[in-house]
């Protein structure tokens, strides 16, 4: 016996939208608050230096015992830089899991088995809010990295500037 799977009304769609839309920006906002961007840049930066050193002395074939040394200064930056980014999925992850699992389901329940058509898949309100969040987070990713790259970019002009540097 199957039963019938009626669709979700619109009003509901854009409240579960709106709340997909809360979350990924409050999940964006925790994620800048807790990652610190700007000492993100100077770790990567500071690794890419080791990174082409090590590189460098591979190619001079250096003795192992210095490129082991090398290896061990820079153990500590990665570290740190995992670190930061680590950071906020000890938040958002729990978060997520209980507004998906509780708050979701104690808001939207009503709905039963509601569903609306997606890419020819019945999607129920939890998958409604998941999918919104899935792509909102991707789209929210990629805005953040372009942002984060034009401000490295001016970042780097400003201090180049300050030196007295031109490009």
């Amino acid at each position: 016996m199957t039963s019938a799977v009626t669709a979700i009304p619109t009003i509901s769609i854009i409240e579960i939208l709106a709340a997909g839309i809360i979350y990924t920006i409050v999940a964006v906002f925790v994620q800048r608050k807790l990652s610190n961007p700007k000492k993100m840049r100077e770790i990567q930066d500071q690794i890419k230096i080791y990174t082409k050193e090590l590189n460098a002395m591979v190619k001079n074939n250096a003795p192992k015992e210095e490129i082991a040394k090398r290896q061990a200064e820079m153990m500590p930056l990665m570290k740190q830089s995992l670190t930061l980014n680590m950071k906020s999925m000890f938040i958002l992850l729990p978060s997520f899991l209980v507004v998906y699992y509780l708050i979701i389901p104690t808001v939207f329940g009503y709905l039963g088995t509601s569903a609306i058509l997606l890419f020819g898949d019945k999607l129920e309100y939890r998958g409604v809010f998941f999918v919104t969040v899935f792509i909102l987070g991707i789209c929210s990713s990629i805005g953040v990295l372009i942002y984060d790259r034009r401000r490295a970019k001016l970042d780097t002009k400003a201090k180049l500037e300050a030196e007295g540097i031109k490009e």
